[in-house]
């Protein structure tokens, strides 16, 4: 008798400053070799190229290329409480 395996899907967010895309690719890594489906939304700014084992969702984070430079920090947190 032959078993079915039961596959489920994750989103992964990551928060989109530097340094936290590549740990939520790595995790879809791990997540993706035990059979798990991986989606994960990203901005105009954060989009991997090298994972095609996963859906990308494109979605818009409302800001502008000059206030997420780093000499804007701050407009670009106050930009995430629209």
């Amino acid at each position: 008798m032959e078993t079915q395996r039961t596959s489920y899907r994750l989103v992964l967010v990551p928060c989109p400053f530097q340094g936290h895309i590549t740990p939520i690719l790595q995790l879809g890594a791990i997540l993706h070799s035990e059979d798990f489906y991986i989606t994960v939304p990203h901005t105009n700014f954060n989009f991997p190229l090298n994972y095609p084992d996963f859906d990308f969702l494109e979605i818009s984070d409302g800001l502008c290329e000059q206030n997420i430079s780093s000499h804007n920090f701050i407009a670009a947190i106050l930009g995430f409480n629209v």
